[in-house]
């Protein structure tokens, strides 16, 4: 092997992929403590789960969304057990984005609003309603006219809500932790006082757990942790094992039956799909093993730990380090710290910064990672750190 290819990937860094790791075309492993948002949750080709959603694709084509399915029935029914008491529809989409956007056109079509509510530094998709929720750094107005505008406020301020919140206003969308924010967590009691806010001045709250859900954080959904729930859930990639473009809204039923009446609230050919309410049933299994939160809660202790030895030893260069679970996110000193994530991946180490915080590194591992990984990983970025150090005092 020559030398460059010991310091980079090989040209195809992605020529394998299994659990927690990627291989090259020369043999190359990279390991990675990034899930790409919470897509590979479950680790990169999880076993037997490709096998299963196969038999689903043999069993029977997308089907047509606008009519009753018994199998798409049966994979919404499996689903609804992730689900708190009270959402019990799920609507199947193609992505995220287009859930998140069935939710604002039906929280404005039920309650007969015609204004939306987003916080700062939130990121919700690039389409429509998403990107017009986008923090402005994502700079949404570039593709203006806007579906909007939709007024902004403070994350975490809640005078800042309060302000705005008036009986123009459909929905509250916001994310309870935000990972491309910054890895940034509501302050306690915050999310009490959003959801009593609402109900006082007849907006629905509509939470985007994408990428905190789904034990990321420890609990289930990211919400549950501050005893309260929303009208509307958004959640994807982790539901989707890896294999299938999908993304899910999950409601009360009496906000679920508008879509049922009003069909054309939103027209998606590929929405409702029955092989996407089968894999979110399939994938259910997964999340609802006993022993995923406890190993999640085990790794997370294992890689904070960790992490924070790491920033103790770095003089500096490395601080504030936050989140919980198997999401965290650190400040690099300096204008930003892509050298530290180049510096990582010539040390086998897959990580990237926050897309609104350039200095910020976030780590977020799959789920399924196992203790030697942590160790390991943690290693390759010790590596890189002292590196990015050394580069920086130079």
């Amino acid at each position: 092997m020559s030398s460059d290819l010991e310091k980079e990937p090989g040209r195809w860094p992605q020529q394998e992929r299994r659990g927690c790791w990627l291989i090259d075309e020369h043999g190359r492993e990279m390991l990675t403590f990034l899930a790409a948002g919470g897509l590979f949750n479950l680790g990169f080709n999880p076993p037997d789960l490709g096998t299963a959603i196969a038999g689903l694709v043999q069993a029977g084509d997308v089907g047509i969304g606008m009519m009753a399915s018994e199998r798409r029935r049966d994979g919404e029914a499996a689903f609804a057990r992730l689900l708190p008491d009270g959402l019990d529809r799920t609507y199947f989409a193609p992505s995220a984005s287009e859930a998140f956007e069935v939710a604002c056109k039906l929280a404005k079509r039920f309650t007969g609003r015609p204004n939306l509510l987003s916080a700062t530094g939130g990121y919700h998709g690039h389409l429509g309603f998403s990107l017009a929720m986008d923090d402005d750094l994502f700079q949404p107005q570039l593709y203006a006219p806007l579906a909007g505008p939709v007024p902004r406020f403070e994350f975490g301020d809640i005078d800042s809500l309060d302000r705005q919140l008036d009986g123009s206003v459909a929905a509250v969308c916001l994310e309870p932790l935000q990972v491309p924010g910054g890895v940034r967590e509501t302050p306690p009691g915050y999310l009490e006082d959003v959801r009593r806010l609402c109900d006082e001045r007849g907006a629905l709250l509509i939470l985007d757990e994408v990428q905190a859900g789904l034990y990321r954080t420890g609990t289930r959904w990211a919400f549950e942790r501050h005893g309260i729930q929303p009208d509307i859930l958004i959640s994807g990639k982790g539901i989707s094992g890896g294999y299938y473009p999908m993304g899910a809204m999950s409601s009360r039923t009496e906000l679920f039956q508008l879509l049922r009446q009003s069909p054309a609230l939103h027209l998606s050919t590929f929405a409702g799909s029955e092989i996407a309410a089968g894999i979110a049933g399939l994938v259910s299994e997964r999340y609802l093993d006993s022993n995923l939160a406890e190993h999640v809660a085990d790794a997370g202790r294992r890689l904070h730990a960790g992490l924070e030895h790491l920033i103790a030893r770095s003089s500096g260069h490395l601080d504030n380090l936050r989140g919980r679970g198997l999401v965290y996110g650190f400040d690099m000193t300096g204008p930003d710290a892509a050298p530290l994530v180049q510096a990582c991946r010539r040390q086998g180490l897959l990580l990237q910064t926050c897309l609104l915080q350039p200095r910020t590194v976030s780590i977020v591992p799959p789920l399924i990672i196992s203790a030697d990984e942590i160790d390991e990983g943690l290693r390759r970025l010790g590596t890189a750190v002292e590196q990015s150090i050394e580069l920086l005092a130079s």
